[in-house]
């Protein structure tokens, strides 16, 4: 398989993400813990921009300055989860140097793994604290980066 280890960061990106906003109203899109901080759907925008940007430099071996339009708290999780999925394709079909993989773990995979953190964190702040587990005993399949986790 391709970039397995890659594929399977991003299914466990997928996988953490739904977490940490399964349970959430749509309010809770505009939480923000504090008077200067994010919002939950401008976090979710900042991510899909940085899967979205790593998506079009490998595809493109370019970078992309735009920034997105953002949109509400569920379309918001709608998009991440496509733009996963099609990151996931693009390194199914396309083999990457050992190197190359490194920077994307060190760089934008854990950047995104962070902000999903900080999402967990306002979940639970919001009144809707999620249930802890081992992680490493989760179902997580290499390839399924979509909102359906089970």
């Amino acid at each position: 398989m391709k970039n397995e280890l890659l594929r399977h960061t991003l299914s466990t990106i997928a996988y953490r993400f739904q977490k940490s906003v399964s349970s959430a109203n749509e309010d809770f899109g505009n939480f923000r813990a504090a008077e200067d901080s994010r919002t939950a759907v401008e976090i979710i925008n900042h991510i899909f921009d940085i899967i979205n940007k790593t998506k079009v430099f490998i595809k493109d071996d370019r970078f992309d300055k735009s920034l997105p339009i953002q949109l509400d708290f569920k379309s918001e999780i709608d998009r991440f989860h496509n733009t996963l999925q099609e990151l996931d394709f693009l390194l199914s079909e396309t083999e990457l140097e050992i190197d190359y993989s490194k920077k994307l773990i060190q760089g934008p995979l854990s950047d995104v793994l962070s902000h999903i953190g900080q999402i967990a964190l306002m979940s639970g702040l919001d009144g809707n604290k999620i249930k802890g587990e081992n992680f490493s005993s989760a179902k997580i399949i290499t390839g399924n980066t979509s909102s359906n986790q089970n």
